[in-house]
């Protein structure tokens, strides 16, 4: 003899629901489609680049080599910061993660300031 209860036929059970509804997955309405948000232009950043690269140029040519290559780490260390502090980033200027761009900047700084001020004949 069997100890276990009887279990009832799945066959002789009635449905619990309705062939007409829907299945719980199709329940929920889908949300309206989000509205495009407009990318920022990076017109700006690419001008203050450029006119920071033409300055370091113009530097260069009028006073010295060695001034004109300070001035453009010193072009590059304001575009770390400026990449570093904005929130969602300079588009122009956006790479890869903020840290990383920052630091990439920040480190090209250092070492041209480094070979600026060593190396020798930019008087």
């Amino acid at each position: 003899m069997d100890p276990r209860p009887q279990q009832p036929d799945p066959a002789s059970r009635p449905s619990a629901a309705p062939s007409s509804a829907k299945p719980a997955w199709h329940a929920v309405e889908p949300a309206p489609p989000a509205e495009p948000v407009a990318a920022p232009s990076p017109v700006r950043a690419i001008l203050l680049s450029a006119a920071g690269i033409l300055l370091v140029v113009a530097v260069g040519v009028a006073v010295s080599a060695r001034v004109g290559v300070l001035t453009l780490a010193a072009t590059l260390a304001v575009a770390g910061s400026w990449r570093a502090v904005s929130p969602a980033g300079p588009p122009g200027l956006v790479v890869r993660s903020r840290g990383f761009d920052a630091v990439l900047c920040w480190s090209a700084a250092a070492v041209t300031t480094f070979l600026a001020l060593t190396a020798p004949g930019l008087g």
